[in-house]
């Protein structure tokens, strides 16, 4: 890339960008799956196949709630994707990495996949990245703020399975707002995915705020129904965080129900299912048990499972305490890569600069050159027009080197501005460039032939002078 005119780079980099993905949806789809046989470490692969290998087998391990695992898998996709230098491929691994993360640092990385989205010019990274940080709004309670965020990326995002997620989070929204018509309406919307086996985690959870929503228009009949569709897919396809949130969900509606037994049941097998895939389902397991044995007048239970919740809170701040010095290691890691970039990038255009320098240095010395042998010399007026066409090529290829960058960033490398200005620019310069070649080059000639004619009249007056001395002998 870097051998090309630089008026011809933004047309490269669209098509090694088109090539780069069509090659990669041959070999890959893009959805959660493990990576069982450990392939994305095989560096004998194509590095881009390696990255979707390794961003599948994050996201798997997200929806199956173990967030210590993806965090390493993202860490290794974000290595492969600076690799590769796609700026969305680099964002999608800062959006596993900020799914993964506490609300705190998800933030931070949540905006830096958002402005390498923005970078690369992708609407549907852009509208991503906007839901994430709405889902971190959401989670701190600032449920306007969310919406707001979620409508914005909902005019982004084009995929079917962000949709899915976009419209479940805002139904989630709304019902935690205690607008149960509104949270049934967009979980309505939610309910696109045709397949569980197309995306086994947006089904699931599609039909959960399904039941939630029916829930809380007390309608208990349609919410059991979706709840335990939830259920089923989520357990037929091992996706525990839907599956945990679908059995709470139902419990807690159980117990609004007086249908104490059937919250326990729940309670228990959340429990079960939430222990090794993370500690929020885990202590929302025990707070429903806790609510179903104390309504039973268990209250040995009750104080049971209450201590039991207080444990697994205590050890959730552990984890978000080990979370944050692995989030600040990570983020030391990160600023010196940043900074390791800006000195490479230093570096390149302290050298661009030198060799704008000498090219610069090599035209003025030419046409100094020029101007010094048009007084001194006696050179044919060939010669010299060839060298003025050399120095003049010269500069017009130094002002177009210096101008196409500029136009690139004027234009944000759209390939056609880049090329309508070109051509303008060569329509002012050539024109001009004649013009400019046949005053000098007459001029030089000129110049030439006043040389060549002084020569001749010293040499005629020497031959007067010889005749004469030669007649007064």
């Amino acid at each position: 890339m870097t051998h090309l005119p630089v008026a011809l780079r933004p047309f490269a980099t669209t098509l090694a960008y088109v090539l780069c993905f069509t090659v990669a949806a041959q070999t890959h789809k893009d959805e959660a799956r493990y990576d069982s046989l450990d392939t994305r470490h095989d560096e004998s692969r194509p590095v881009l196949e390696r990255f979707w290998i390794t961003s599948n087998h994050a996201w798997a391990c997200y929806y199956a709630a173990n967030t210590a695992s993806a965090t390493v898998s993202a860490k290794d996709a974000l290595d492969l994707a600076e690799a590769i230098g796609v700026d969305t491929l680099i964002a999608e691994a800062y959006l596993i990495l900020g799914n993964a993360a506490d609300s705190q640092n998800a933030l931070k990385y949540f905006y830096r996949a958002r402005a390498y989205a923005e970078t690369a010019g992708s609407p549907e990274y852009v509208g991503v990245a906007d839901k994430e940080i709405a889902v971190i709004h959401k989670l701190l309670g600032d449920y306007p703020r969310s919406l707001g965020l979620l409508k914005k990326a909902i005019v982004n995002v084009r995929s079917v399975p962000e949709m899915n997620r976009t419209y479940c989070q805002m139904s989630d929204c709304y019902r935690l707002m205690g607008q149960a018509d509104s949270a049934l309406y967009f979980a309505q919307r939610s309910n696109i995915i045709d397949r569980p086996s197309d995306d086994p985690y947006g089904y699931a959870r599609s039909y959960f705020l399904l039941g939630a929503a029916y829930a809380a228009k007390r309608d208990h009949v349609l919410a059991e129904v979706h709840f335990t569709r939830a259920i089923e897919v989520a357990d037929s396809f091992d996706v525990a965080a839907p599956l945990i949130q679908a059995l709470v969900g139902r419990g807690r509606m159980h117990l609004d129900m007086q249908n104490v037994a059937g919250a326990i049941t729940d309670g228990r097998r959340g429990l079960a299912v939430s222990r090794g895939f993370g500690l929020t389902g885990t202590i929302n397991s025990a707070d429903l048990l806790r609510a179903a044995y104390k309504a039973q007048g268990r209250l040995d239970s009750a104080f049971h499972y209450s201590e039991l919740k207080a444990l697994f809170n205590d050890s959730l701040r552990s984890t978000a305490n080990m979370n944050k010095l692995q989030d600040m290691a990570f983020e030391q890691e990160l600023k010196e890569r940043e900074e390791s970039k800006k000195k490479a990038e230093t570096a390149a255009t302290r050298s661009r600069n030198i060799q704008f320098g000498i090219i610069a240095l090599i035209v003025i010395t030419l046409l100094v050159f020029l101007l010094a042998i048009s007084r001194t010399s006696v050179v044919g007026a060939k010669t010299i027009k060839n060298l003025s066409l050399v120095a003049l090529l010269l500069l017009f290829e130094f002002i177009n080197l210096l101008l196409s960058p500029l136009l690139g960033e004027v234009f944000d490398q759209s390939p056609l501005l880049i090329l309508l200005a070109m051509v303008i620019i060569a329509g002012l310069l050539i024109p001009l460039h004649h013009r400019m070649e046949k005053f000098i080059t007459n001029m030089l000639v000129s110049k030439n032939n006043r040389v060549r004619l002084e020569a001749a009249r010293r040499t005629i007056e020497e031959l007067e002078a010889r005749s004469s001395d030669t007649n007064a002998g």
